[in-house]
């Protein structure tokens, strides 16, 4: 259980993860979550400058700082997924996102390395001084819910509310007490 290491994207990361969002497009899949929307900057350095804007936003902004990480398999330095931990919760992450929102690669599913990048920032967001997390997730994701109470999640509420297409759909909101 103990495979990965979290790692805050760097210019040493570019081709890693460029074959990370290749893994996606060829898998057919639009939306690369935890990511801060990698899959639609335009490059990967504009991507670096967007996240480091979400770490440190002006302080008059309605945005939650966020720190985004590459989850990384020691044993080959593969990029196996993205999470990103949101510092705060605003009103619209309240609604919809919550503190902590991940996704792992197409093909390294069903491993059991979204609980092991869950399990890892959550120790981020103790060191935040957070004392609970929310999450979120579709309503009909299992393996996202399963990996969420896995991780100490207890369910808040079932709501509807935009998904990341901007449709309504149903999501389960979970509680993580720190």
């Amino acid at each position: 259980m103990n495979d990965l290491f979290l790692a805050q994207p760097d210019p040493s990361w570019k081709a890693a993860a460029e074959e990370y969002v290749q893994a996606y497009q060829a898998a057919g899949e639009s939306h690369i979550g935890g990511s801060c929307s990698m899959e639609q900057s335009g490059s990967y350095e504009e991507w670096l400058e967007k996240i480091r804007g979400m770490y440190n936003p002006p302080a008059d902004s309605a945005l939650s700082p966020a720190t985004t990480f590459f989850a990384v398999r020691k044993e080959d330095r593969r990029i196996v997924g993205t999470i990103q931990v949101r510092h705060r919760l605003t009103e619209e992450l309240r609604e919809n996102g919550g503190n902590i929102g991940y996704a792992v690669r197409p093909d390294q599913r069903k491993k059991g390395y979204a609980t092991q990048m869950l399990f890892l920032a959550l120790d981020f967001c103790r060191g935040l001084g957070l004392n609970r997390v929310l999450l979120d997730c579709l309503a009909d994701n299992i393996a996202s819910e399963k990996t969420i109470r896995r991780c100490g999640g207890v369910l808040a509420e079932e709501v509807t509310a935009p998904g990341d297409d901007g449709q309504p759909g149903r999501i389960k909101r979970f509680w993580i007490e720190l």
